[in-house]
Formats: structure tokens, C-alpha cells, sequence
């Protein structure tokens, strides 16, 4: 696969026309994501807004690269992440044939006339800013709130005048011990992820050890490899003809997490640790279930160097030690095939935060009395080449299908996504799964119930456009 190295001076165009955090994240721990809904008869002041103004604030991934150097090398932190992101109706806002040019179904039909595929909850049941149309949004990002929060401030006084804004949300990292980034639930979130970079796939196979030029026999082969084309999230941006200007689709979704329930039914499962980890795929420090009975995997936090064999033995006995209808199983079943004739794999580069404050850590808590039960979860986020068939995939012919992954007729403690799997109308629903009774060992238990703590509270389909995009929409009598 084709990596892009920075260094190589020939991608500098296609670094400085694309928007940060498409291939690499944006690697700050506050976030501000705010939702516009532009004004009717406002078109012209609205597009020559983003045209001046925004198109100088976006980052591109070559501002983004080079603040992380500077970072790296003189510890100097980056300033005010921003991004901007269009829904269909928002292009059709801006006076763009969207048909023509965009093809996605899912992007042109928006969320929630999508809901026979994702199963989500009825639109009327999400939270009151996310039920009407949107627009536009703007992702502010950093590591400095109150400096954030002045740049959110300008953001919303700048607009007023041409859009509404219709929700705002913010978006925290929480950390373990070990300073992985997790979610509330208490796991280490965003292991296994796609590079891009030859930088980062290089530090990946360092780290485990692993020799991508290694034989099959030989131990330093990687058994998983990480390894992204670009190709996996970029499309060409058809609103402008520079080259090198490319842009991507983007899913946003507020996931709320009842922590409460999740930790005692975790519990009344009566397998130990070991009843998270089949539900997860991992332990809460990272370490995969499918190599270990319980944590500590060294580096556990970034270990990725796994997958669940190929042969039908292999997914027998894998499966006694992660579960089919394990969370990172389900939606990266690495080894397994995918059903159905899909010519881009399900695979995104996904770019979630946290939301929402604890009082206690997860792992510290005196009692599962003082955790939350709603107002904390995830804002998930994820860039892809094409919302059908890489987002919707996951979620519809993965996540909620029960038969998936099942290489063998008749295979056992197959479900749903324990974690995100839904079920139509059936909100929170209550899911059955066959546990192994002893880690390794093919019997398994009666099936156990175990309730969805995760409701989806609304989002929306977006495309990422490209700075020259942007800067296209600026009046062409400010050029003069």
C-alpha cells in the first residue's frame, strides 16, 4: 500500500490542500464542536463568510505536521485546532448540485433517513438540536480551554447574523494510570487505527517487534498490519479543479454511555474481569482477551500485533477466548472476511473524544453507585471514502448483524456488538450471549441477558472539503 511520507517534498501540495486530522489525529484533549443551520436569504453573506474568514482559520495537515514537530522537538504546543465540515443540505444551501458531485446515498439522504440501515432510534427521540436540519459544523480543538473557548466565542458571534446555532457540544480525553486515552466505560479506546504515515508504520512495527519483510515462519511477521492507503479516506474534491485538493466523508455521532448499568450487569455476569474483556475484546488497560486471561500485556495500551486466526480451528478456538460478538471483534475482525462484494474495505479512521465529566475514575470509584448513568459518552467521529460502504457497513452488516463474523455453520456465541449493536425499534434492547466457562475451553454458558448501555442521541453525515474549496467561496471582489 501507498504511504505518504511528509519529508517527500512532491506531497507538500496535497499536505497544504487538505483539512488536519483526516490522516493523522489532531492530538488535542478538549474539543469544541459547534452545529450551524444557516439562514434563509443569507446565502451569499453565509458562503462569503467560510470564504474569508474560515478558510484562513481551517488547519491544514501541514500546519497540523509541522506543529507536532515543533512539539515533539522544543516542546512548543500547537494553537487553536479548527476544521469545518457540510452536510448535503448545506451544499445545497450554498447553491452546489450535490448529485452530480457527491454520489455517496447515505451522505445525500442524511442520518436520520437512514435509520433501516443504522437501526438508530427514531429522530424524535434525539436531542432537540440534532432533530432539526444542519448545516455546517465547526470542530475547535486544544489543549488550552479558555483560549479554545475565546475562538468558539468568535465563531458564534461572527455567525449570528447569517446562522443559527442549533447545539454545541464538548468533547474531554480522559485518561487511565498508564495515560492511555479511554473511554467511560473504563477501556483504553483507539488502539487500532489505520497509518497513513510511513513515519508511524515504521514506530508501529519497532514496537512489536514485527518485520514486514519477514517470511511466513518467521516470528517477526507481523500478524496484523496497519498499513493505509490514502485512498481509504480521500476523494478528490469535486467543487474545485486544483490538483492535489482533496476532501472526505465524515460521520458524527453522540453515543451516551450509562456507566452505572454497563459495570453492574459486567458484574452480574459473574465471570470476573474476565466478563468486560469478552464484552470489549480487550481489558480495560488494552490487553487483547484473545491472547491473555487477564491484563497486563506490556505496552497493552498501543498493542495491536494480534488477530484471530485462519483456519477453521483457529476460529474455534479463538473464539473460547474472544467472543464473536466481542465490541473490537465485530468491527475489526482483522483475518475475517467480509461478506458481500464491497470494493473499499470497512475500515475508517475514526477520531472520537469523550464527553461529559466523572467525579470518580472508573478504576478508582469506592462503588458503581457513583457512576453515571446518562450525560457522559462519546462523540464519535470518523473519516472514510464513502459513508455506504465503510461507516454503514460496520454498523448495519457488522455491529447489528448477529450471524457476524460466523466462518463455521452452526457456530456458537455469535450476537450483536455488545457495545454498539442495535436492534430496530428496540431501544435499549436487551441482547443474550454464550460466554466461555473457562477461558480457552470450547463449552460455554446458558445464554446471559446484557441490556445496551449505549443510545445513540443524535448526529449527522458530513463532507470534509478542501482548503482551496474554502478559500473558492471568498467574493471576487475581495481579490481585487
Amino acid at each position: 500500500m501507498k504511504l505518504i511520507d511528509p519529508m517527500d517534498f512532491s506531497n507538500d501540495p496535497l499536505l497544504s490542500n487538505i483539512q488536519g486530522n483526516i490522516l493523522k489525529g489532531h492530538g488535542r484533549d478538549y474539543t469544541t464542536h459547534i452545529f450551524l443551520q444557516f439562514k434563509k436569504g443569507q446565502e451569499k453573506t453565509a458562503s462569503a463568510w467560510i470564504g474569508i474568514y474560515l478558510a484562513e482559520k481551517v488547519t491544514s495537515f501541514k500546519k497540523q505536521l509541522w506543529e507536532r514537530e515543533r512539539f515533539k522537538r522544543n516542546r512548543v504546543p500547537g494553537g487553536v485546532f479548527t476544521g469545518f465540515f457540510i452536510t448535503a443540505t448545506g451544499y445545497k444551501y450554498l447553491g452546489k448540485e450535490v448529485e452530480k458531485n457527491l454520489d455517496d446515498k447515505a451522505f445525500l439522504d442524511g442520518m436520520k433517513k437512514r435509520l433501516d440501515i443504522t437501526c438508530d432510534p427514531d429522530p424524535k427521540h434525539w436531542e432537540k438540536g440534532f432533530q432539526g436540519e444542519t448545516h455546517a459544523m465547526v470542530l475547535l480543538a486544544d489543549d488550552d480551554v479558555a483560549r479554545m473557548e475565546l475562538a468558539a466565542r468568535e465563531i458564534v458571534d461572527l455567525s449570528e447574523d447569517f446562522a443559527d446555532v442549533i447545539a454545541v457540544e464538548y468533547g474531554n480525553v480522559i485518561r487511565n494510570d498508564n495515560g492511555d486515552g479511554i473511554e467511560h466505560f473504563g477501556y483504553v479506546d483507539g488502539i487500532s487505527q489505520p497509518l497513513f504515515l510511513r513515519e508511524e508504520v515504521d514506530e508501529w512495527m519497532k514496537f512489536h517487534s514485527a518485520d514486514p519483510k519477514a517470511g511466513n515462519d518467521d516470528p517477526a511477521k507481523p500478524k496484523f498490519n496497519p498499513t493505509a492507503d490514502s485512498d481509504l479516506v480521500l476523494i478528490k474534491d469535486p467543487y474545485t479543479e486544483e490538483p492535489d485538493s482533496f476532501g472526505s466523508y465524515f460521520v458524527f455521532r453522540k453515543l451516551e454511555q450509562n456507566v452505572k448499568g454497563f459495570k453492574k450487569a459486567e458484574e452480574d455476569l459473574g465471570l470476573g474481569e474476565l466478563g468486560g474483556a469478552y464484552l470489549v475484546g480487550r481489558f480495560e488497560d488494552g490487553s487483547p482477551v484473545v491472547l491473555t486471561d487477564d491484563e497486563g500485556v506490556i505496552g497493552a495500551g498501543n498493542y495491536n500485533n494480534f488477530n484471530y486466526g485462519n483456519t477453521p480451528a483457529g476460529m474455534e478456538a479463538s473464539a473460547s477466548r474472544c467472543p464473536y460478538f466481542a465490541h473490537i471483534r465485530k468491527t475489526n475482525p482483522r483475518d475475517n472476511k467480509i461478506a458481500g462484494d464491497k470494493k473499499i474495505p470497512p475500515v475508517m479512521a475514526r477520531r472520537g473524544i469523550p464527553f461529559g465529566q466523572r467525579e470518580k475514575k472508573t478504576a478508582i470509584a469506592p462503588c458503581k453507585e457513583v457512576f453515571p448513568e446518562e450525560g457522559v459518552g462519546l462523540l464519535f467521529m470518523s473519516y472514510q471514502r464513502s459513508i455506504e460502504d465503510q461507516f454503514e457497513v460496520i454498523q448495519h452488516s457488522m455491529a447489528n448483524d448477529p450471524d457476524f463474523p460466523n466462518p463455521l455453520p452452526g457456530a456458537l456465541n455469535s450476537g450483536v456488538d455488545a457495545i454498539i449493536g442495535q436492534i430496530k425499534d428496540q431501544h435499549p434492547a436487551t441482547h443474550h450471549y454464550q460466554f466461555p466457562v473457562e477461558y480457552g475451553k470450547p463449552e460455554l454458558t446458558g445464554k446471559l441477558p446484557f441490556t445496551q448501555f449505549v443510545t445513540m442521541k443524535g448526529g449527522e453525515y458530513f463532507f470534509t472539503p478542501s482548503i482551496p474549496f474554502l478559500k473558492s467561496l471568498k467574493p471576487s471582489f475581495v481579490n481585487q
